[in-house]
């Protein structure tokens, strides 16, 4: 194998060697349609019978989204697990204009923050802007599994005056046949669907497979499991309290009958000193001493043998929840790895993760700031930034990024790579880096 590699690097022994000229003859073009013959899907699958396209496969949105919001508000390990993704995403943003003269991007910077001052108005009143906006899309997003919202325009049509944020529960598709798009439509109060305005309509779905464009939430794994663990925890919070007020068992000897007593009054004093302990033990507060007959035993007893191990459940438990979320154990306070590189690997992940999620961001940001540039007139674009998360081996890296360069400049300079193929490789090597 070396040797046939060798040889496609060696250069010829003399000019003067013959080169045979290749033959190149053109293949005729394949005669393919000019319409589709294929359906994208099978009749009756998700087409309703007006052709209305129906609710994603599963529970009506109306009724899982409030449910899925419920588990993302009250059980810690979701709630952790959805809060870890929104902030792991929410990198430091910023914008870049294309090139331009200095009016024009002073002009357009002036207009875009004039735009951040008006896109989103949240009830609060305190955070406004495109960031704040990412930020809804980010929670949405990992929540349900969508976003979408809507531009609303001044009624001169110059200026954007405020971007709606829309239930994605209340979104319905409708496949068109001429363009074979899918139309969004609004579901009413009264049930009636109303169409939105494609140009105007914004929808980003998760995971979307390609023949329903709804997109998936990452909470749908959760119920079963959820199920499983509170259930888990109730059990284990009554058994711990129980545990910690073990049960206290009294032994009673016979008292030694009195001179002469009769049997109807030896009972009758049995009784007597049981029916006093009784009362004393009921009298008694919690963290008070008993002091009783000399004939009286107090002891504490509780189940033989080694007690449930919670722990190694949990545990179980506690993994399916995080595989469901898609995350890391260390993402939600757990570690139970022993290396530093099984680590590295599990942080790259997640880290590459969230960039395919800011790039849904990344694009709803763009479309806004230069839609707003487009109504004002600005002949420029906006290009929008999400900072790089931090590598963990940053130092291993630059010496990987330094070793591979010099690698391909040593063999562009020995004649082994084009000059130009070399660059590419590099530039390429930097925008990962």
């Amino acid at each position: 194998m070396w040797p046939r590699i060798r040889n496609w690097f060696a250069k010829p022994s003399s000019p003067e060697s013959p080169v045979r000229a290749r033959k190149v003859a053109w293949a005729p073009p394949p005669k393919l349609p000019v319409s589709p013959r294929s359906r994208p899907l099978y009749e009756g699958f998700l087409f309703g019978p007006e052709g209305d396209y129906g609710p994603p496969p599963g529970l009506d949105p109306r009724i899982l989204f409030p449910f899925l919001r419920r588990l993302r508000d009250t059980i810690p390990d979701v709630s952790a697990g959805v809060w870890a993704w929104v902030r792991l995403c929410s990198t430091p943003q910023s914008y870049s204009l294309s090139e331009g003269s200095e009016a024009e991007q002073a002009r357009a910077r002036a207009v875009l923050d004039a735009l951040d001052r008006r896109l989103v108005d949240l009830p609060t009143g305190q955070d406004h802007g495109v960031e704040a906006l990412v930020q809804c899309f980010f929670l949405s997003v990992f929540t349900y599994g969508a976003f979408c919202g809507e531009v609303v325009l001044e009624d001169s049509r110059r200026r954007i005056d405020r971007f709606l944020i829309i239930d994605p529960a209340t979104i319905r598709f409708r496949p068109d046949a001429r363009s074979r798009r899918f139309l969004p439509f609004q579901i009413q109060g009264d049930g009636t669907l109303t169409p939105l305005h494609p140009a105007s309509f914004f929808y980003f779905g998760l995971d979307t497979d390609g023949l329903s464009p709804y997109g998936r939430s990452p909470l749908l794994a959760l119920p079963l499991v959820v199920k499983l663990q509170q259930q888990m925890l109730r059990d284990m919070a009554r058994a711990q309290h129980n545990a910690g007020y073990p049960m206290v068992h009294f032994q009673m000897a016979k008292p030694e009958p009195g001179l002469r007593e009769q049997p109807g009054a030896y009972n009758a004093r049995m009784q007597e000193e049981l029916e006093a302990l009784r009362s004393e033990v009921r009298e008694r507060e919690t963290d008070s001493n008993l002091v009783t007959f000399d004939n009286v035993r107090v002891s504490y007893i509780g189940p033989d043998g080694y007690a449930h191990q919670w722990e190694e459940s949990l545990r179980a438990i506690g993994e399916q929840v995080i595989s469901a979320l898609h995350l890391a154990p260390f993402m939600l306070g757990r570690n139970w790895g022993t290396t530093e590189s099984w680590g590295t690997a599990q942080y790259q992940l997640l880290t590459n993760n969230a960039r395919t999620v800011q790039e849904g961001a990344k694009r709803l940001a763009e479309w806004l700031r230069n839609l707003e540039l487009a109504l004002q007139g600005s002949p420029l674009s906006v290009r929008h930034h999400f900072a790089p998360h931090h590598h963990l081996d940053a130092d291993g890296r630059a010496r990987a990024l330094q070793t591979t360069a010099n690698t391909l400049v040593a063999l562009a300079e020995k004649g082994l790579l084009d000059s130009t193929a070399a660059r590419q490789r590099i530039e390429t090597l930097l925008r990962f880096y």
